[in-house]
């Protein structure tokens, strides 16, 4: 297995970078989470007309997509920086990028379908 690593150092420098932006994104957007599902619900606990309720703002569907966004991206690109550290082979990696790629993919589309459902419903 030769690599040639000099290419792979600078190509993978940008993930790297990319994957720790990411990391405090969705630290940030994790804690704005924490705030207003745990800690803004006056000591009790949170129910789904709660959640419908803050989820009629324009801005909290805003933020819960910007969460899906940032964590399926750090995920992925985690799941793919080990996958190709461990996968020699060109056609394996193509394999699993497909993989991967479909399963975000298939997940983005799952989210923002929840994200604009409970946008749109009406609060009883």
């Amino acid at each position: 297995m030769e690599k040639n690593f000099k290419q792979s150092s600078r190509s993978g420098a940008v993930a790297w970078l990319l994957q720790r932006i990411s990391a405090v994104i969705l630290f940030v957007l994790l804690l704005f989470h924490f705030l207003t599902y745990h800690f803004l619900t006056r000591g009790r606990s949170v129910d789904y007309q709660q959640v419908l309720e803050r989820s009629q703002s324009w801005w909290f569907p805003l933020l819960q997509f910007a969460f899906l966004l940032t964590a399926l991206y750090h995920g992925l690109n985690g799941v793919w920086s080990v996958l190709e550290d461990y996968t020699a082979s060109r056609g394996w990696r193509l394999v699993w990028f497909s993989l991967l790629l479909t399963v975000g993919l298939a997940l983005l589309f799952v989210g923002t379908l929840t994200i604009i459902k409970l946008y749109t419903l009406k609060v009883a």
